[in-house]
């Protein structure tokens, strides 16, 4: 945790700073979340189209809110605007689909082709910048995004 001085007051002394996480901090805070996001870690053999939307725009807030606290370099810049991408594409793919209420596997392939293929590149999205977080920082995620979707 760094500190900013924020301000001085005279003529006793005294000053106000705040605090500022490091990177490493934000993105292991960022793991955490996201570890808790059924739609990357859950390989359930069905889903709501409006709970995965739902989760998806909730990343995206989150990982936009993130970035208001911290300075990035341009290598995390493009990490976490990768990650934003995947959920825009994601909801690209998804919004428009008329699903019904609860969409079902086949094996490992959803029934709807078009959901399967947004959610494959959406979890492989995401593991490849969520490796690409633990080599920078030494982080571990915990979770497992599946292979089988």
């Amino acid at each position: 945790m760094k500190y900013e001085i924020n301000g001085i007051s005279l003529p006793f002394g005294g000053g106000s700073w705040n605090k500022k996480a490091s990177a490493k901090e934000i993105f292991s805070s960022l793991l955490l979340f996201v570890e808790s996001k059924r739609i990357l870690v859950n390989p359930i053999e069905m889903e709501k189209k409006e709970w995965c939307i739902e989760s998806v725009l909730e990343i995206k807030y989150t990982l936009v809110s993130v970035t208001e606290s911290m300075t990035l370099t341009a290598e995390e810049k493009r990490m976490i605007l990768n990650l934003v991408d995947a959920c825009n594409v994601y909801l690209d793919k998804v919004q428009p689909m008329d699903l019904p209420t609860i969409i079902f596997k086949n094996g490992d392939k959803w029934e709807d082709l078009s959901f399967d293929n947004a959610m494959k590149k959406f979890r492989n999205s995401f593991k490849v910048e969520i490796n690409k977080i633990e080599t920078k920082y030494g982080l571990y995620f915990r979770k497992e995004i599946p292979d089988n979707y």
